[in-house]
């Protein structure tokens, strides 16, 4: 397994890995027409234009297999959050790619690139229903603050919640 930084080449399958993990992990969370009609084509765009702004650092997984699996992205906190100034803004997997240890290196890859930033506290937000990624969130040392929100996604709203911790 590697982590690198993703490049504008990695677009489609990054838009490959976006859309398969959200309609893995939020059936039944967010409306099945808005998952059905997520499209790959569409992503891929919003990914080169995401790459090439620079707002944020994207790092891909490459799974055992040589492809694409995984991503995580990073940046400064969008919200503020007193203490706080860096975010993991993403962290997504190919289903294919649950269960085989490619997460940890990428959460891994992720926290040393904010701390190279300089930031020493973070935070991230997780669907509420999501249970999978709260359960790694919390394996690797992030705790929810009580901060909570609604991000509307397909018409529906989806209940998120706060996540923080330290990046050493």
């Amino acid at each position: 397994m590697e982590v690198r930084p993703a490049r504008a080449a990695d677009a489609p399958a990054l838009a490959r890995v976006h859309v398969a993990a959200w309609r893995s992990a939020y059936v039944g969370v967010m409306p099945d027409a808005f998952l059905a009609e997520l499209d790959e084509a569409r992503f891929a765009r919003g990914w080169v234009s995401n790459l090439e702004d620079n707002v944020a650092t994207t790092l891909v997984g490459i799974g055992n297999d040589g492809r694409v699996d995984g991503f995580a992205t990073v940046g400064r906190a969008r919200d503020e959050t007193p203490g706080v100034t860096g975010e993991l803004w993403a962290l997504n997997l190919h289903p294919k790619a649950f269960g085989t240890g490619l997460a940890m290196p990428l959460h891994r890859a992720a926290l040393d690139r904010l701390a190279a930033a300089g930031h020493t506290s973070v935070l991230l937000w997780v669907a509420r229903d999501n249970p999978r990624a709260r359960r790694f969130y919390e394996r690797e040392g992030w705790a929810a603050d009580g901060g909570a929100r609604d991000e509307e996604f397909g018409g529906s709203p989806l209940a998120e919640v706060r996540y923080v911790r330290g990046v050493l």
